[in-house]
């Protein structure tokens, strides 16, 4: 597994999008300047030995990739910019104190004190957001193909990284959407073994769990935004599950 392993993937998947969707400033533009920069998962510099643990949050907000100093050159150049960018946030981000404006962050920072940094994948439902907000099929005329390119890339993610653990963190909102990806019914249906804790007093719409592809244990919760009593008990009892999962 490496980087260049997602670059190459990452490089099939999107060798037939319309370049405009990359390059912003394209005579060809069309509506695509709207969206942010592409968001691709980037594999830490130095893997640390036990579980490794994907975080799959929302959407980014604002992500850029390309701006006045750093045109848009080609494809190949813009997937290598785009994975470095990642790279270097998360491996910011994660390190850093907890700070109350960043949930998103604090979450990845407490499932990286159990499983180490090296350890956390991050990933996105959506490969990009439009103007720093959820793609809907009200507010882009693009939205199938984004969907369509944003399942392709995430699921090529989960297959090179190989995370032991998924942890869904995107909320009420985008479950639709993960649940298309990821059907939990019908012929297509790749997550089985669904786990409910009423017994533990949390309610499903806060957290469960299920087996994806037979294989990659997953945790879905509410997006570590909300602050609920609730939503705060459920991360506060999926780190003891996880703990427990690793031991």
């Amino acid at each position: 597994m490496s980087d260049m392993q997602l670059h190459q993937a990452y490089f099939d998947i999107l060798k037939d999008v319309n370049p405009a969707f990359f390059d912003k400033k394209s005579i060809n533009n069309l509506n695509y300047s709207g969206f942010s920069g592409l968001f691709v998962s980037s594999t830490p510099d130095i893997w640390e030995a036990g579980k490794r643990i994907m975080v799959i949050g929302r959407e980014t907000r604002g992500w850029k990739i390309i701006d006045n100093d750093h045109p848009y050159i080609s494809l190949d150049d813009y997937i290598s910019r785009a994975m470095q960018v990642q790279k270097n946030f998360l491996a910011e981000y994660i390190e850093t104190k907890r700070d109350r404006k960043s949930s998103f962050f604090n979450f990845l920072r407490d499932v990286a004190s159990i499983v180490g940094t090296g350890n956390v994948a991050w990933a996105n439902l959506f490969c990009c957001d439009w103007k720093k907000s959820i793609p809907t099929k009200k507010n882009t005329t693009y939205y199938d193909d984004i969907l369509k390119i944003s399942e392709s890339l995430l699921k090529k993610q989960i297959e090179i990284l190989s995370p032991d653990i998924i942890i869904f963190a995107n909320g009420v909102s985008s479950a639709k959407i993960r649940r298309k990806y990821f059907p939990l019914d019908g012929e297509k249906k790749v997550c089985r073994d669904i786990e409910k804790y009423d017994d533990f007093n949390m309610p499903d719409i806060e957290l469960i769990s299920f087996t994806l592809n037979e294989k990659i244990k997953c945790y879905r919760i509410n997006h570590p935004s909300n602050w609920t009593k609730p939503a705060r008990e459920a991360r506060k009892f999926l780190m003891r599950l996880i703990k427990n999962d690793i031991l």
